[in-house]
């Protein structure tokens, strides 16, 4: 995979067309609803389509110049994490009585000012950063509760390919991993190394995104956010579930209505590019262990290529187990 510098947008004819160009992310993702309710009113198809609007935020950010146009290249990253993004609105202010705006409105409201920003932004023409700092101590506690996460991750997606043999099988195997990871002690560790991992991914996140400039960094940066804007989602949703609504987080909980209700019908994108997400931010790491331990760079990329096809056949895979569920 070559490391080659983005190209970047400020090269297009017309002022407005960069401009155009900029604010598309954010149009996209006001498009993002219509086509989530599209997939139970009109076909399961417009659900696939929805996963377009977070690849125009991934092609565009790694389009921008970081130097030039910084607001704009964040806005479009953080379109890549739509999905949960909108999941996480909903959950919190669509059932809320006392709350006079509900999810969409505050969607609504987001996008058309972020769009506002990207159009009117102002190239900076900020010096180049220099040489990327180091990231320390902070990067190497990242990766080690990395590997706590990874491990509850792992299992958890064996628990939902269970799936694909019926919802009794998928409700045996939680049962039996519930005894190990809704332990206390456990639970309270995981739920810890989720945070962490969200607090201090964001950090390295933003010191490096000025440097990111090659499409593995566009891709490893564009899967942090995703994961962090899902944990934040999931796990809220999982806690507001079971301690103020006392509903079981099982089979029924996460697989009813994927194809046919309009409400969850955002699940489908949001499960199934969660674990995509999972798998690039993943095997970017692997591949950077790799080299940094002097293997060579083709096996290395062999290795990240080989990791993210795994993770989407295994994704497409848990959604047959959810949608046939």
């Amino acid at each position: 995979m070559n490391v080659a510098t983005a190209p970047s947008l400020d090269g297009l004819p017309s002022t407005v067309t960069r401009r155009l160009s900029r604010t598309l992310p954010a149009l996209a993702a006001l498009a993002y609803p219509v086509l989530i309710w599209s997939g139970p009113a009109l076909g399961p198809i417009f659900l696939v389509i929805s996963m377009g609007v977070p690849v125009i935020g991934l092609l565009i950010a790694h389009r921008l110049d970081h130097r030039l146009h910084p607001r704009s290249r964040w806005i479009a990253f953080a379109v890549v994490g739509t999905p949960p993004l909108y999941s996480l609105l909903g959950g919190w202010l669509d059932f809320q009585r006392a709350v006079p705006f509900k999810g969409l409105h505050v969607w609504l409201v987001l996008w058309l000012v972020s769009a506002c920003i990207a159009f009117w932004e102002r190239p900076s023409h900020r010096p180049s950063e220099g040489a990327q700092p180091a990231q320390g101590r902070l990067a190497f506690a990242h990766g080690v509760s990395a590997v706590l996460v990874t491990c509850f991750a792992a299992a958890h997606l064996v628990n939902h390919v269970g799936a694909l043999w019926g919802g009794e099988r998928h409700t045996a195997i939680m049962h039996t991993l519930r005894l190990v990871y809704r332990h206390p002690l456990i639970e309270a560790v995981l739920l810890g190394s989720i945070t962490f991992q969200m607090l201090s991914g964001l950090i390295l996140l933003r010191r490096k995104l000025p440097y990111t400039v090659s499409w593995l960094d566009s891709l490893q940066a564009a899967s942090a956010l995703y994961l962090a804007m899902f944990f934040l989602s999931h796990v809220s949703a999982v806690l507001r579930a079971r301690l103020l609504r006392h509903v079981d987080t099982g089979w029924a909980w996460a697989s009813e209505g994927l194809l046919t209700d309009p409400w969850s019908a955002r699940l489908a994108p949001y499960y199934f590019l969660a674990v995509v997400a999972l798998g690039v931010h993943g095997a970017a790491g692997i591949r950077r262990v790799m080299l940094h331990h002097g293997q060579p760079t083709q096996r290395a990329e062999r290795t990240f290529l080989v990791v993210v096809a795994g993770a989407v056949a295994l994704s497409a895979a848990i959604m047959t187990g959810l949608i046939r569920g």
